[in-house]
């Protein structure tokens, strides 16, 4: 018997199949899932709120002029 047949027969797999994924490729495949699947649930609910460089920009939208930002930032 050669070493191929004496592991497949161990494993329990005939020697026309493939091996199979390890445990660790399952379980971060379906991690991985399950994090593209919530972040599609946020992004089409809105409940991550409005995203973009908007967002970011000075708020001049009440008619005063723009805010300064917190001074704790270091940026005056």
């Amino acid at each position: 018997m050669t070493d191929q047949r004496r592991n497949a027969e161990r494993d329990g797999r005939d020697g026309g199949s493939p091996p199979r994924a390890p445990r660790w490729v399952k379980i971060a495949a379906i991690v991985v899932g399950i994090l593209l699947l919530v972040f599609l649930i946020l992004q089409l609910s809105g409940v991550g709120g409005q995203h973009g460089p908007g967002r970011h920009a000075l708020d001049t939208s009440a008619g005063g002029a723009p805010q300064r930002p917190p001074a704790f930032l270091g940026l005056q």
